[in-house]
């Protein structure tokens, strides 16, 4: 992904960011530093790695399903986006979540409309959860994507694209499994 100068100018290793959205309850830590990433146009690779944070991805494909994060990272984590340490641990993922997966589940309902934002959509906790049935929102079942279509996306705003095209796809007649 093509990232911007002045989006890594902004970007100072030592103070906090200029702007840095609040996490949602129901986001997962991985979603929520997507849509960081996002916001200065650069992958989350390349935002870790301006902003010297080892969020443990080595090859940056799994910003999405993120292993826990060490202490002293969520510290660097809360001093840039002026987050509580301990708000950022609530969203982190659980370690029974992480791991290698075929597809990942989503809302077709919620993946665009977050009800308490609806300028900020986000990757709901609930659907990294494999062991859910559907929507806890709506009682919708899940769609699925394929996991390298997921991991190829370099932050939030590309999944958020792919899975445009994927409901796309569906509207249109090409059909997916259930979670």
């Amino acid at each position: 992904m093509r990232t911007s100068n002045m989006s890594h100018s902004l970007i100072s290793r030592h103070r906090p960011l200029p702007y840095a959205p609040r996490p949602f309850e129901a986001e997962v830590l991985g979603g929520w530093i997507g849509r960081i990433a996002s916001r200065y146009q650069m992958s989350v690779q390349a935002f870790a790695a301006t902003c010297e944070l080892d969020l443990q991805m080595p090859d940056g494909r799994e910003w999405l399903l993120m292993p826990k994060l060490k202490q002293q990272m969520v510290g660097r984590l809360a001093a840039l986006t002026r987050i509580s340490s301990q708000g950022i641990n609530e969203i982190q993922t659980p370690l029974h979540w992480e791991g290698p997966r075929t597809h990942f589940c989503y809302c077709a309902r919620c993946v665009f409309l977050n009800p308490l934002d609806v300028t900020a959509p986000i990757w709901r906790r609930e659907w990294l959860d494999q062991s859910q049935p559907g929507c806890s929102v709506h009682g919708d079942e899940f769609q699925t994507l394929p996991a390298g279509r997921v991991l190829a996306c370099a932050n939030l705003e590309k999944l958020l694209a792919v899975v445009s095209r994927h409901e796309q796809d569906i509207r249109f007649g090409v059909m997916t499994k259930a979670c």
